[in-house]
């Protein structure tokens, strides 16, 4: 009867530690994944910023060292930032707005310049500062085809001359849609203003949207809120 009982115990041993082996397993697989996703975005950040300092210090650092003879790490990068500060105090006198005015407009002579100064300057505008306003409202819309709903970022009123005078002018609006996973990317529609839907999500939680492929859901919106009016929809300015 000895055996029996023995070989009941071992087996229980074994199964213990089995379940043991496996729940390690299952502890470390956790680890794992969180160590990933707690370090690559921390990594690839880190990677882009170095990426940054390297090419903005590399523009001017170089010139730097042969002219004194030795590298000061984060010399160009702070000669870069002087340079603009320096370009932009000059942009907000008369005479800076002048000058660079002609500068634009000889620019803007050159068949190939002018359409890629134009399309560069348009994008810093609005990326930068001076469309920053009209592009912080985030709506809803039918995309690409009925019950179908998209995300965007209306940037501008657009009222269409019609030919016809039968026809009263509607009033739309110009909605960007960005693209998943890379939102500088996108759409650009010109819809009625009756069919956009206005939402209450801030530029970041709908750009955490789109950059995520819908991974990232937007906070609740706050109790009592109203649906949007669309009759009521206004650009801000």
């Amino acid at each position: 009867m000895k055996l029996p009982i023995q070989h009941e115990r071992l087996n229980r041993t074994i199964d213990r530690g089995i379940d043991k082996i496996e729940e390690l397993l299952v502890l470390i697989r956790k680890y794992l994944l969180t160590g990933i996703l707690v370090l690559v975005p921390m990594a690839v950040t880190i990677y882009i910023m170095f990426f940054v300092f390297q090419v903005t210090d590399g523009l001017l650092g170089v010139a730097v060292a042969k002219a004194i003879g030795y590298r000061i790490p984060g010399m160009g990068l702070f000669l870069t930032a002087l340079i603009c500060i320096l370009a932009g105090m000059i942009a907000q006198n008369y005479v800076g707005r002048r000058f660079l005015s002609g500068i634009e407009g000889s620019l803007e002579k050159i068949p190939v310049v002018r359409s890629l100064y134009n399309g560069i300057k348009q994008v810093a505008d609005v990326v930068v500062q001076k469309n920053r306003g009209e592009f912080k409202r985030v709506v809803m819309v039918e995309y690409p085809k009925e019950n179908s709903w998209t995300l965007g970022f209306v940037t501008a009123d657009f009222t269409v001359p019609l030919r016809s005078k039968q026809i009263d002018e509607r009033k739309m609006a110009t909605v960007f849609i960005p693209t998943t996973p890379n939102p500088t990317s996108g759409f650009l529609l010109i819809i009625e203003k009756s069919r956009i839907v206005d939402t209450h999500m801030d530029i970041e939680e709908a750009m955490k949207v789109v950059i995520s492929g819908g991974l990232v859901q937007p906070g609740r919106l706050p109790e009592g809120a109203e649906e949007a009016k669309v009759e009521e929809f206004s650009i801000p300015h």
